[in-house]
């Protein structure tokens, strides 16, 4: 049975996936659908740009599939909201989870083998970027603005949009919240429920609201 229900899911992505590769893509890349697409996406906004690797394979990248535990996976749907002037960069071999959210109108970047487990929310007016090996688990938010400006007296921001990365291997467990101005390196754990609104250095473990570090990755590593 589990058999059936991936072969009905992969021919139902076929039209969205022929259609959003030859959409954003050269023939050229096109052509070998690296790109597949599940049928429970919804488009809201199909504008600005994608770019992936030029040896990029047939589905090497992977948008609204998986199963999450804790979602209905027959019903949440992936949200794909790129605007005018956003951009998004995929490495290889990447999966972003049934019921994520996407809107991007700044650059996302994301490295290879990196892993959206399901239902994460993210935000791009500036800049986003992931490094190889990332692993978010669900229902987490990471956002690089505010969206409603506040300003002083004399009518400057004071709260502008700001980028947000992640080094190597970094995992982001389940509920946390990443904020605009974050920087965590390489090799580092966010823990459960966290509130991150500062950055830290890498083989870090961080928890807590607002986070801070709470142990050390030296010497260890997580596996995906």
């Amino acid at each position: 049975m589990k058999f059936l229900a991936k072969l009905y899911n992969y021919v139902r992505c076929v039209p969205r996936t022929i259609f959003f590769n030859f959409y954003y893509l050269p023939f050229s890349q096109a052509i070998r659908f690296p790109i597949i697409v599940s049928h429970r996406t919804k488009f809201q906004a199909l504008k600005g740009k994608i770019s992936i690797p030029k040896d990029a394979k047939t589905a090497k990248i992977k948008l609204g599939f998986g199963i999450v535990q804790c979602a209905d996976n027959g019903n949440s749907r992936l949200v794909w909201n790129l605007s005018k002037g956003g951009e998004i960069e995929f490495g290889n071999n990447i999966k972003i989870g049934t019921g994520c959210k996407l809107y991007v109108s700044g650059k996302l970047s994301i490295g290879n083998r990196v892993n959206f487990t399901g239902e994460c929310s993210l935000t791009c007016q500036k800049s986003i970027s992931f490094a190889d090996h990332c692993l978010i688990s669900w229902r987490t938010i990471i956002m690089d603005t505010d969206f409603h400006a506040i300003e002083d007296n004399s009518g400057k921001r004071i709260n502008p949009d700001a980028a947000i990365s992640f080094g190597e291997n970094v995992w982001i467990c389940a509920n946390s919240t990443i904020l605009k101005g974050v920087s965590i390196g390489s090799n580092s754990i966010i823990s459960a429920s966290s509130n991150v609104v500062s950055s830290f250095d890498s083989d870090s473990i961080i928890g807590g609201n607002p986070a801070k570090k709470i142990s050390s990755m030296e010497g260890k590593r997580f596996i995906h």
